[in-house]
């Protein structure tokens, strides 16, 4: 039920808001934008650092949480499991690198810059309130091409080598597989780490699931 406002005009709900940045001044500065730009959104708490954040999330139940990416997402993923769902948007500098492939394989609703204007930071709230990902139109095609380019520098028989990877196969049972000498399997699957910028064969098989790259089963 909506609440009635002064003069008898109904009230909208306010939309909670939670912000998690390193840099109190621009916290500060941004809840008082969006108290004159957007008032619908209610900061109901400011953390200084990933575990405030957690423990006040977890107390208020915000609808949204502004997290800064310095802190990464790792120790911000157990917002990802709550129940109901908490929307995350990533707020970053422009001078400050990430995985995008990765924030959005967690759960992350967006990415927005410190350096946007506040008609531009509530304009992505409002999005992510409808269910909408949002991600600068420059950076989805830097990860789009990243994230793909080490594929395409495969050649037919270490792509295959790549999908045998991602089933846990050996060395051995991959030769077998492909009647190849476990020899030169071993020198393939070196040619494979350098191409797609991996160490070893946990991160092949995570690049290999991530990509839908599986050896035909018999």
């Amino acid at each position: 039920m909506l609440d009635e406002a002064p003069g008898g005009h109904e009230r909208q709900p306010s939309i909670n808001l939670i912000i998690c940045d390193s840099q109190p001044i621009f916290a500060l500065g941004l809840v008082q934008l969006l108290r004159s730009e957007a008032p619908e959104f209610e900061v109901a708490g400011i953390a200084a650092s990933v575990d405030d954040l957690l423990e006040m999330t977890s107390r208020l139940r915000p609808d949204l949480v502004m997290l800064d990416a310095r802190f990464g997402i790792e120790p911000a993923r157990p917002l990802f499991s709550m129940s109901p769902p908490v929307k995350v948007i990533l707020v970053a500098s422009a001078d400050h690198e990430m995985d995008l492939a990765d924030a959005l394989a967690a759960g992350v609703c967006a990415y927005l810059l410190k350096e946007q204007g506040i008609s531009d930071i509530v304009q992505v709230l409002r999005l992510v309130l409808r269910d909408l990902l949002v991600v600068p139109a420059a950076l989805a095609r830097s990860t789009l091409h990243s994230g793909t380019e080490g594929l395409r520098a495969l050649d037919a028989v270490e792509r295959q080598i790549l999908a045998h990877i991602a089933q846990g196969e050996t060395n051995r049972d991959i030769a077998r597989a492909l009647n190849l000498s476990e020899r030169t399997v071993r020198r393939r699957v070196i040619h494979v780490y350098d191409k797609l910028h991996v160490s070893d064969r946990v991160d092949a098989a995570l690049y290999a699931e991530r990509h839908g790259l599986r050896a035909p089963t018999v």
